[in-house]
């Protein structure tokens, strides 16, 4: 096992100290879909509309496994 951080960058950064133990890169990216959808339920549209979010994924080098991006646009 491998510990794999998630990081969402917005108008803030959260930065994730705590990691999540996964098998290997392939399941890292399968989480980060799943952490994605966690963090949008209960998104408020009208406080994101614009501005563009982005959850990246390391693993315990730092080095990048993958970057989820997300903006909304609606009229």
């Amino acid at each position: 096992m491998a510990r794999y951080f998630f990081h969402v960058h917005s108008d803030r950064d959260h930065i994730d100290n705590d990691g999540t133990d996964l098998p290997g890169p392939r399941e890292a990216r399968d989480h980060a879909v799943t952490v994605a959808g966690e963090l949008l339920k209960g998104v408020s549209y009208s406080d994101w509309k614009g501005s563009e979010w982005r959850l990246r994924v390391t693993d315990e080098n730092e080095a990048a496994v993958c970057t989820l991006r997300f903006s909304i646009e609606c009229d």
